[in-house]
């Protein structure tokens, strides 16, 4: 694990609401792992857990939404400004041979490009959104097939839920992050078609390394912590009474 305090490369507003930070350094990290990030002093108490977006030989980006005071303070960083970080922490993905597809809902496309990248081809990318997409053309030259879903029938995208748009057939593996309706959805067709898929889950954390138990959720193996175990699990393992 690596702790670093390291210099703001860039913090851009790609949607409202929604930013891109990178913070330069040489990090490595699994795809789907996180780091946990902090950019004050004391209050608030926690740092914020952040999956790694991407990255680079100069930079480790994330994706991240304004949701509360911690990712509020965030959003005023500026070129140069310090950031702690540590990790990479949790489980992430590993890639099941054959061809694959990732599905983001949301804010659950931040551990997907760098998935992505890792993984490599033959791999389907599908997004969906409520409004207008944001960074999907990030994803253009990483994914053979790219869709995109609009809940407010944008021009561009396909319109309604991403589970709407998305097929499990052909698949040999799904990977999944986004709201829990969504997962629970694409656990049901992935039972029915006989596929396998792994979530990500986005749970509130505290300590980032399974300490205070904070994060904990029941599988089907008992408590297991989030941060630690996870945050990646096969579905079967988390949606217990999920019924194909």
């Amino acid at each position: 694990m690596t702790v670093a305090c390291a210099p703001v490369m860039e913090n851009a507003e790609v949607a409202p609401g929604v930013f891109l930070l990178r913070v330069r350094g040489q990090f490595w990290a699994e795809p789907g792992q996180f780091f946990m990030l902090r950019a004050w002093e004391r209050d608030p108490l926690l740092a914020r857990p952040m999956s790694v977006f991407d990255l680079s030989s100069e930079a480790v980006a994330f994706a991240y939404a304004v949701r509360g005071r911690g990712t509020a303070l965030l959003a005023r960083l500026r070129p140069e400004d310090p950031v702690q970080l540590w990790g990479p922490l949790g489980q992430g993905w590993r890639r099941v041979p054959g061809r694959v597809a990732l599905v983001g809902g949301g804010m659950g496309l931040a551990p997907l490009l760098w998935t992505a990248k890792q993984f490599g081809r033959p791999l389907d990318v599908y997004l969906g959104f409520r409004q207008r997409p944001w960074m999907v053309e990030m994803f253009q030259p990483v994914a053979d097939h790219l869709y995109v879903t609009s809940e407010a029938g944008v021009p561009s995208c396909i319109q309604g839920l991403v589970t709407e748009a998305f097929s499990p057939e052909g698949y040999t593996a799904l990977y999944a992050c986004g709201p829990r309706p969504m997962l629970v959805e694409l656990h049901r067709m992935c039972q029915r078609a006989g596929v396998t898929l792994y979530v990500s889950l986005e749970e509130r954390m505290a300590c980032g390394i399974g300490a205070c138990l904070g994060c904990t959720v029941w599988t089907r193996s008992g408590p297991k912590r989030v941060c630690r175990d996870g945050p990646v699990f096969p579905s079967g393992e988390v949606f217990v009474d999920a019924l194909p």
